[in-house]
């Protein structure tokens, strides 16, 4: 087990970790608990790792470089001995990150198929890794975000901060600032039953947390699946952990009971949890612009301006909007046009959105913690236009065309929606900023599809003895009573012991 933020320190060291990422939040002290490898996993690897001259001596060792001074004195700090292993470990996924950042001149060293298999494979092994690490939080600033249209969420609200400020007196608990003058919330009742200050419950609001960035611990939802959304669409970039309530209709991503909430929060708050990264898309959208340059040669020059960035976690739409006429939409694959669509508009789903508007459409469900981006047509005008699933690694652009007979619309986990002029077209990226939330089970993302779809329910097939008479029924036990024995016996003998009887008393009857 590495403590105390050793394995993001080691990996920054480097310079291994993205703009995006490598601001760490000051206001939380993370503990990764990352599961080990098998020792000859770890050495499959050690070809690629050794290519830019590290010696293997220094990898087996483990204790050569800055990086491993942060491992020694983060250990130091805890008043531990560093463990070998942990320090293998952390060094050798370190050099690992190193040899497969972006840009890396290490890679083109790498000559032979098996290497880039093996790679690959340590690819996947660290994948694997980072799915399973837990992560032990301190909350000191907890966000409740309640379904608005609800007046008796508000009630669950107040039960839920009464009971936070009475049982964590470090914790500051922020609503929603139309809390502040609610006469059912009534806050400074709250406080005098909970007795603690006013100053404990504060307020939050969009404009707030556009300002505060890295300011909140802990994100919880009172609400549906819309109330998760929500805080997507204001947190744009890093995004707090999230706890979220199922008290809404569907319930695909709220996989906590507030029945049991002093029960979950309680295990959130005392012991380390497992979140899901949920891949959220990047979406850029481009406005043509048109500057004249010469009006005698009647020459042209077109150009592009960026109209503004989203960061969506279900889908992109771009639709037909009110035009009679149906869509025309190239799509473009890493700058290769993949096909040109005449539907009544796409989808571009990350895999947490597979089970929304992609699903009604005919996509397919994708597990969220699978990085894919689905594609699913809406209506296609040719019947073998098909979702498909592509790379989280493709860089997609949906461009309306100078052929279209009309513009198109474009709807951002259905909000913001903009017209797109032709010329216009929107890029889409896997984004940089994952949205994580806390993971209530293993199973969570097949019992909600089972819950809400039905998924797969159907009737068992049912036996017809029942219609058979006594006399009968009874031949039939004994039938395959005698088949069962023989079935098992089968599994016990030796094919090459030609000594058996009883095998081929079972084959006579």
């Amino acid at each position: 087990m590495v403590e105390g933020h050793s394995l993001e320190k080691v990996l920054s060291a480097g310079g291994l970790t993205s703009s995006s990422n490598s601001s760490s939040r000051s206001s939380i002290p993370l503990t990764f608990d990352v599961p080990h490898q098998h020792k000859t996993n770890t050495k499959r690897f050690q070809n690629i790792l050794t290519s830019d001259g590290v010696q293997q001596e220094e990898i087996e060792a483990g204790w050569n470089g800055k990086q491993d001074d942060v491992v020694v004195e983060q250990a130091q700090q805890n008043h531990q001995q560093p463990d070998n292993e942990d320090v293998d470990e952390v060094v050798t996924t370190q050099r690992m990150f190193r040899k497969l950042s972006t840009g890396s001149d290490d890679m083109q060293k790498v000559y032979s198929h098996a290497q880039l298999s093996s790679t690959a494979h340590g690819v996947r092994l660290l994948s694997k890794n980072l799915s399973n690490t837990k992560v032990a939080l301190e909350v000191k600033k907890l966000m409740i975000v309640t379904k608005k249209q609800d007046d008796s969420l508000i009630y669950l609200t107040r039960e839920m901060v009464e009971w936070i400020l009475v049982n964590y007196l470090t914790i500051d608990v922020y609503v929603d600032a139309g809390f502040e003058k609610n006469e059912s919330f009534n806050a400074k009742e709250l406080c005098k039953d909970s007795r603690c200050g006013s100053h404990k419950i504060k307020y939050w609001s969009p404009e707030f947390v556009k300002d505060h960035e890295d300011f909140f611990d802990l994100i919880i939802t009172l609400g549906g699946d819309g109330t998760v959304l929500y805080v997507s669409s204001i947190f744009q970039k890093n995004v707090p952990p999230v706890m979220s309530f199922a008290l809404g209709s569907l319930g695909f991503l709220t996989n906590f009971q507030f029945e049991d909430f002093k029960y979950a929060l309680s295990k959130i708050l005392q012991n380390k949890i497992k979140t899901k990264m949920r891949m959220r898309l990047s979406c850029q959208l481009f406005r043509k612009r048109i500057k004249k340059v010469d009006e005698e040669a009647r020459t042209t020059h077109i150009k592009y301006t960026l109209d503004g960035t989203y960061q969506v976690l279900n889908e992109l739409t771009i639709d037909r909007g009110p035009s009679p006429f149906i869509s025309m939409l190239e799509l473009y694959g890493d700058g290769s046009l993949l096909t040109v669509a005449q539907a009544d508009g796409l989808i571009i789903a990350s895999p947490t959105g597979s089970t929304a508007y992609s699903l009604s459409a005919g996509g397919s469900l994708v597990y969220p913690s699978v990085n894919a981006i689905a594609v699913t047509p809406i209506c296609p005008h040719t019947l073998s236009f098909r979702p498909i699933i592509l790379p989280d690694s493709m860089t997609l652009k949906v461009k309306v065309p100078k052929a279209s007979r009309s513009t198109a619309w474009a709807a951002f986990d259905g909000k913001n929606r903009v017209e797109m002029k032709k010329g216009d077209y929107i890029v889409i990226t896997a984004s940089p900023y994952s949205f994580p939330t806390l993971e209530a089970r293993s199973t969570e993302f097949i019992d909600s599809i089972s819950r809400t779809l039905n998924w797969n329910v159907r009737e068992s097939q049912k036996s017809f003895t029942h219609m058979l008479s006594r006399k009968n029924q009874q031949k039939y036990e004994i039938h395959t009573g005698q088949a069962r024995r023989c079935s098992e016996e089968e599994l016990l003998v030796d094919p090459s012991d030609d000594s058996s009887s009883d095998s081929d008393d079972c084959s006579n009857e």
